[in-house]
């Protein structure tokens, strides 16, 4: 059974007399305190982001009691609360009283933009590949039933986010699936061929040859046309997917026409701003001298930047009347104990460091209490907290993303302007940082591997510049030693960032596509091997030759290496297991 109506339709045809029932078993607490259903009496709400927490559901930093609302989870129509979790996109349609409730949902649904099978890691870009497509992750990504670290090449995984200004797909949330035998994508089809009845998503072929359609005909297939596609069978030489169903996704205008509130979240695309026009989840917006801008100014509007539109239609168009900046990625990550809370001013602190948190801060609880509602209320004294932020215009330390967890389970992981730099240590978000004779230094500069002396890297830090750095290490008490210190690229928030680019260092694991002498080529990267080269193959450190005999194409291999004349890599390190 599918969904053959709009949610947004389905939202309208349910009675706004529901919006006075009640989750009375519910906790009224907000995350932090509700801004109140935001409308006149009997008003309706429809509102597409991420989840950033439980107790109701938490979509776009709003609170939406969840009680009696009809809850649909991939093609499952008759999901629970219990289905949904942090980080999925989801789509929300409810009523608000307009008497300081909060909304209440009628209609939850979630549908994962992709599924399939991982066949590129690049962890130096923070990029996977899966079905063909790009996709991007940073440390606001929740990932679930893997880490990173484990993530390995064929495995399946499901991905919820949004699309980039790029056409990549940002992911807000990497599940591992364990038993999934199917695939699936959205996306934008093109170079339709009827004869050979194929078209492409990105670099995916799709054969819909023995395909079923739903809400459209094989007759309604046309580039630009965006659709749902599943399918069984996926050949990863051919990189095409056998299609079983094909859906129609377009978004319609007339759904949306009757509704007074309307909050759309994602990434900026095709802004125009001679014409003020900009995109995002596929919506086109208008913006005119009456759009109100927060956390940012007007001129901050540009393509790549994340953001949250409050819109109204006229006229069978979009107006944005306020847009919401909101943080694409974290400039700082902390762990440790809570030292203090300030429910008055909704802050706690953390290693000396003073986090606020705002309406759209995420909060999860992975700790021995695994409570499903975790929010700012539910901080103490005592917590060990993962903590991302950013600093705002202000200068405050904002918190986008809190996770309770374990002393036990901390990462070893900080992020964060270095001060007191010493050839000792230093201290980085609060915490103590020790050096001693294992840790590795990683500058920008391939001329020399990026790799750095310790007095070379104090060097650094000779002049007034602030500089980001990431380490990781291992907990000595509170004092971290650090194995690997590695200075941070100052990529820009507002809009493009260095992926892609072919200089500094690499690290990634794939499979080989084609050998030629001492020369692989993966994921249409070549590779390069010299005497220096430390290669191992099942945990044996081996010659370039004896790595090269124990390989063939398909084997997958993890790499480490600079990027050289914007060309090739020259490989550091590799392995084989």
């Amino acid at each position: 059974m599918r969904f053959s109506k709009s949610l947004i339709a389905l939202a309208l045809s349910t009675s706004l007399t529901a919006c006075g029932g009640s989750d009375s078993s519910e906790p009224t607490g907000s995350n932090p305190p509700a801004t109140g259903g935001g409308g006149d009496s009997g008003s309706s709400v429809y509102s597409e982001g991420v989840i950033t927490g439980f107790g109701s559901v938490y979509v776009n930093g709003q609170r939406y009691r969840s009680g009696n609302a009809n809850i649909a989870v991939g093609n499952n129509p008759a999901a629970e609360e219990a289905d949904l979790k942090v980080g999925m996109v989801v789509s929300v349609a409810a009523s608000s009283a307009g008497d300081g409730e909060d909304p209440e949902a009628s209609d939850i649904r979630y549908e994962e933009h992709l599924q399939g099978a991982v066949t590129f890691i690049d962890t130096e870009q923070e990029t996977l590949d899966v079905l063909g497509q790009q996709v991007v992750f940073n440390d606001l990504t929740e990932f679930d039933g893997t880490e990173l670290s484990t993530l390995a090449v064929g495995d399946i995984v499901e991905v919820s986010g949004y699309i980039n200004d790029d056409g990549d797909f940002y992911a807000t949330r990497i599940e591992l699936e364990t038993d999934a035998d199917e695939f699936n994508i959205k996306g934008t089809i093109s170079s339709l061929d009827t004869d050979a009845q194929t078209f492409a998503i990105n670099a995916l072929t799709i054969n819909y040859s023995g395909a079923e359609f739903d809400d459209m005909s094989a007759d309604d297939l046309a580039d630009g046309l965006y659709v749902k596609v599943e399918g069984e069978n996926f050949d990863e030489e051919t990189t095409t997917l056998t299609a079983t169903t094909i859906e129609n996704k377009e978004q319609n205008l007339d759904d949306i026409d009757d509704v007074d509130e309307i909050k759309i979240a994602g990434i900026v695309s095709d802004y125009n701003e001679a014409e003020g026009v900009f995109t995002v989840n596929r919506y086109t917006f208008n913006v005119n001298d009456e759009t109100e801008f927060e956390d940012g100014p007007a001129s901050r509007l540009a393509n790549g930047v994340r953001v949250k539109v409050e819109a109204e239609v006229e006229n069978e168009q979009l107006f944005a009347e306020e847009i919401e900046f909101i943080a694409k990625d974290a400039r700082q990550k902390t762990e440790g104990q809570v030292e203090s809370v300030d429910t008055d001013n909704q802050t706690f602190v953390i290693n000396g460091i003073t986090f606020t948190v705002e309406d759209d801060t995420t909060y999860l609880d992975t700790s021995g209490q695994g409570a499903r509602q975790f929010n700012f209320a539910d901080i103490a004294v005592n917590d060990w907290l993962k903590v991302l932020s950013v600093i705002d215009d202000n200068g405050d330390t904002v918190a986008v993303k809190v996770k309770r967890s374990d002393e036990d389970d901390r990462d070893g992981e900080v992020k964060g302007v270095a001060s007191g730099v010493t050839v000792d240590g230093m201290t980085v978000a609060g915490v103590s940082i020790v050096f001693n004779e294992e840790t590795e230094f990683e500058g920008d500069d391939d001329n020399n591997d990026g790799n750095l002396s310790v007095d070379e890297f104090v060097a650094l830090f000779d002049g007034e510049e602030e500089i980001e750095v990431e380490v990781k290490g291992n907990y000595d008490g509170d004092i971290l030693i650090a194995q690997e210190v590695e200075i941070e690229t100052d990529d820009d928030d507002d809009g493009d960032d260095d992926q892609g680019d072919k200089t500094g260092k690499a690290e990634f694991e794939g499979a080989v596509e084609s050998i030629d002498g001492e020369t692989l080529v993966v994921n249409g990267i070549e590779l390069r091997f010299d005497d220096s080269s430390e290669l191992e193959v099942d945990d044996q450190e081996v010659s370039v030759a004896d790595f090269i005999a124990a390989i063939e194409v398909g084997t997958v291999i993890e790499i480490e290496g600079v990027w050289r004349e914007q060309s090739y890599v020259q490989v550091l390190e590799a392995e084989v297991e």
